[in-house]
């Protein structure tokens, strides 16, 4: 995510060119709807000090007092102004967007600022870049589209500003209002980059973005431009309606475009593609595994610890790759079990800054190491991470699980796409989803290595915590009704899930929907305002805020039914709410991020009516069995006691080292040599 505080010289050089702008638009100069000439004298006042050390305390307070109800509230120059400050200071962002917001509204300020001076595309991009951070769609989009069309006429281009039309192309509706909305944010996303994937009409053409101008010209981006410019598809795994190849395959396409110098090729791995016969090895495999999120505790690194711990170290070299991303540098505990493995933990430097293509330095000491697969967990939620999969550093390159979305990468950079066959669709159907090559594990075993995330005295793994002697009333959930949960983060629940949460609720009026709160206010209202469109009564619904994973435990517990989201559902939560026993009710929908409980359900030995009790077919049917459920205690109790009976079978499954061992061996750009093969090539290196 990029930061919105410039520079110090930056700020200054802005504020000096509003200074001018000020000048040139008749601000400075305009006369207050008031009567009294001392008021216009404490206004100039007021600018003078403002203007005499812009950025200090005494100039925000200057500016503070000139928009203050008394003396001119809609003061364009104090909101231009002021805003520019404040949003250059973390702790008062809000503000500063707002008030610069308002230099658009007449109903805020008089006159509104003037669409002629080159500032105002800078302020409105700036707006829309924040907006966008913060996840507000239609105030981004808003902005952002002002921002290009300002552009077309200040650089003199008819497309406008190359990073504003990648921003506009990549710029997902975070919360949408209908799925109409939904629809429609693709529809104009895929408007935008066909467009500037189709200019001068040549595929190949690479037409950099320029780093330097864009650092100098917009606050945030001097960080890193490739951030500032190029969106992230995390949220891509969510629009289950889209074709997500496409569409992530845009995003990469932009982005090798916007830094070519990303798109390099190891000079080992171009020797390995101009061999006819590979040779065989008399050393072992060497693995990379490269994540921006391998910390303690992560999903992540839940999920995959089991396996790779356990890989034969006789056959594999193990390294580990921590992009750290977010500022926590601490890797995960299970990279250390092994003495021989390599750990290496990387974080952005001052001498990174200003430069798209940054990553290509971890490339080539990546390249050094002469990898034979590098596997990365999560090349759609790391921004480190999916520049770093554009450069091809192994003759074997892959993507898989952290994140269920293809990378959008050429085949060629990243082959192959590792999933799980209990989780996906036919191949021949499921091949369409990624444009990496689709490998399935076993889709008759548990696929990984899992530990148990409650411990014996209803204590969670997670956070060490108690959570047997909590009641509903310490829950904040209603005391005598049975509810229905769904605590999965809002982001998961598209408009489709509304239909099936009202369902619910009118099928059964006595029962009450405990649900996640969302973190924006802006977006909490949206959903509860299509909560209500759909059919809900709100006054069933408790909203509750995140909450540390032993109450999460201590909720699960109390539910009678607990809902997947839809069509986005839970992966590490559907274990969780297995390993209590309680039951999950799930519509496994077309993409592999829609289908993890079903692959689960069907893996653990559980009785066919209880996966029929639990698995839909039809959004009618998840309502009806989510009601059955609820309403039925004989039913409940059966179904909860197969669960617990069952929910031993998630858990350490060696079958699923066995299967990840023989695909690291499959996908191998080697073979290792067999011994007594005397006339076998063998590979000769030198590292």
């Amino acid at each position: 995510m990029t930061t919105m505080r410039p520079l110090f010289h930056e700020i200054f050089l802005f504020l000096f060119l509003l200074l001018s702008f000020a000048s040139a638009s008749g601000v400075g100069s305009q006369r207050l709807a008031t009567p009294q000439e001392e008021q216009e004298e404490t206004i100039n006042h007021l600018k003078q000090i403002a203007y005499s050390n812009p950025g200090s305390p005494a100039s925000i307070d200057a500016w503070r007092q000139i928009l203050s109800e008394d003396i001119d509230p809609k003061n364009l120059e104090a909101h231009v102004m002021l805003g520019w400050m404040l949003m250059a200071t973390p702790p008062h962002q809000e503000e500063g967007i707002r008030l610069l917001e308002n230099s658009f509204n007449e109903e805020k300020v008089s006159p509104t600022i003037d669409y002629n001076l080159p500032q105002t595309y800078i302020i409105a991009a700036t707006i829309g870049r924040y907006r966008s951070q913060m996840h507000e769609y239609h105030k981004a989009r808003k902005f952002t589209k002002i921002a290009l069309e300002l552009s077309k006429v200040h650089d003199n281009n008819d497309g406008g500003d190359l990073c504003i039309q990648m921003q506009l192309a990549n710029m997902y509706d975070w919360f949408p209002n209908s799925t109409q909305a939904a629809d429609d944010a693709i529809t104009s996303m895929l408007s935008y980059s066909d467009k500037i994937l189709s200019q001068d009409g040549n595929n190949d053409i690479s037409w950099p973005v320029k780093d330097a101008e864009i650092a100098q010209m917009f606050p945030g981006a001097s960080n890193d431009p490739y951030v500032h410019c190029s969106l992230m598809p995390f949220y891509l795994s969510f629009y289950y309606r889209a074709d997500v190849a496409l569409m992530s395959s845009n995003n990469y396409e932009m982005a090798r475009r916007g830094w070519p110098k990303l798109n390099t090729t190891a000079k080992f791995v171009k020797t390995y593609d101009e061999e006819e016969e590979h040779p065989c090895i008399n050393r072992k495999i060497r693995l990379a595994f490269i994540s921006g999120v391998l910390t303690e505790g992560h999903s992540n690194s839940e999920s995959f610890k089991g396996v790779l711990s356990r890989l034969d170290r006789n056959i594999f070299e193990v390294t580990y790759v921590f992009l750290a991303e977010q500022g926590d540098t601490r890797i995960a505990d299970f990279t250390k079990e092994h003495a021989a493995d390599r750990r290496f933990v990387w974080t952005k430097t001052p001498g990174d800054v200003g430069n798209g293509a940054w990553t290509t330095k971890w490339g080539n000491k990546i390249a050094s190491w002469k990898m034979d697969i590098i596997f990365y967990f999560d090349l759609t939620m790391s921004t480190f991470a999916r520049r770093l999969g554009m450069q091809r550093l192994a003759p074997v390159q892959v993507n898989s699980i952290g994140h269920p979305i293809t990378s959008g990468h050429d085949r060629s950079v990243v082959q192959y796409f590792i999933s799980w066959a209990a989780a996906e669709l036919p191949l021949e159907e499921s091949q369409a989803h990624y444009t990496e090559e689709l490998k399935l594990m076993p889709s008759d075993i548990v696929y990984m290595y899992y530990d148990r995330r409650v411990l014996d005295g209803e204590i969670s793994r997670m956070d060490k915590m108690p959570f047997g002697g909590l009641t509903r009333s310490d829950l904040g959930v209603p005391l005598k009704n049975h509810f229905y949960l769904c605590m999965q983060k809002p982001f998961k629940f598209h408009p489709e899930v509304d239909t099936l949460f009202c369902g619910i609720m009118t099928k059964d009026p006595d029962g009450w929907l405990v649900l996640h709160q969302e973190v924006s206010p802006d977006n909490q209202e949206v959903f509860e305002k299509r909560l209500k469109h759909a059919g809900c009564d709100l006054s069933r619904i408790v909203f509750l805020k995140q909450q540390p994973h032993h109450r999460l435990l201590a909720l699960y517990r109390e539910a009678a039914v607990v809902l997947d989201s839809y069509p986005a559902g839970g992966d590490t939560t559907t274990r969780e709410v297995i390993e209590m026993g309680k039951p999950l009710v799930t519509l496994p929908a077309r993409l592999l991020g829609g289908r993890w409980s079903l692959g689960y359900l069907s893996n653990i030995g559980l009785k066919e009516d209880t996966k029929r009790a639990l698995i839909a077919s039809t959004p009618e049917e998840y309502v009806d069995l989510a009601v059955q459920l609820g309403t039925d205690d004989t039913l409940r109790e059966a179904v909860e006691a197969d669960l617990r009976e069952c929910s031993s079978n998630l858990f350490h499954r060696e079958e699923a080292v066995a299967a990840w061992q023989e695909m690291f061996l499959e996908i191998s750009p080697y073979q290792r040599c067999q011994e007594g093969s005397e006339n076998e090539k063998v590979l000769h290196e030198e590292l």
